[in-house]
């Protein structure tokens, strides 16, 4: 079966980010591990999100209830309904993750709020929440300007990675991992050092993926 991989890109810099570029040292090991692997992109930055509005937040419980709502927003529900299939189409999903101010980029955050939506990515049972992202995997380049990592004096100011893990458990992913890139900021030669070590961190992860079982 194809592997369908998509790479979700959180930083607004272009060619000038650093997650995204050892992102794509990533995603080039995945393709050679995994031949006819196909892998698509999707640029927050350009990307032509929903609105999450106060109407279009009311015409959802309005559309769960069965009630008339107007065609507008029944038009933002059908994007945000696709959105939320496209997502959970795919095997694995990497996601470039810049830190700003502790947590994450406002248009990560902004997908994130459209694809979490109760009977598309979770539902609610007797028995408790169930994700419906199970199965799936997700990486995590994860880079920042501060040392978060467990252990690490700035740790308790981790709002970037510890969040993206609790989401994505949330809807169901649990096999996660992170490739750290830090610190973005500093010397030339300690940017230099940490991008070295973000590289042979990818391509080590990748190694070991391939040699796991498939899940």
């Amino acid at each position: 079966m194809t592997q369908r991989i998509l790479h979700v890109i959180g930083s607004p810099r272009g060619k000038r980010s650093r997650s995204v570029k050892v992102a794509q040292r990533l995603l080039a090991r995945l393709v050679e591990a995994s031949p006819g692997a196909v892998v698509e992109t999707l640029d927050l930055c350009s990307a032509d999100l929903p609105a999450l509005t106060g109407p279009v937040i009311e015409g959802r419980y309005a559309l769960i209830e069965g009630r008339e709502v107007a065609d507008e927003v029944r038009a933002t529900w059908d994007r945000i309904g696709a959105a939320v299939a496209h997502f959970l189409s795919f095997d694995t999903v990497v996601f470039s993750v810049p830190m700003w101010n502790f947590g994450i980029p406002w248009q990560l955050k902004q997908y994130i709020d459209t694809i979490t939506q109760p009977g598309m990515a979770f539902r609610v049972s007797e028995n408790g929440v169930e994700g419906l992202g199970a199965g799936k995997r997700a990486i995590l380049v994860a880079s920042g300007a501060l040392d978060i990592r467990p252990g690490a004096p700035g740790a308790e100011l981790d709002h970037q990675v510890r969040f993206m893990q609790a989401w994505l458990g949330f809807i169901g992913i649990t096999d996660v991992h992170v490739v750290h890139l830090r610190p973005t900021y500093g010397p030339p030669e300690a940017v230099a050092a940490a991008m070295d070590a973000a590289y042979a961190s990818a391509e080590a992860l990748v190694a070991d993926l391939s040699r796991a079982p498939s899940v």
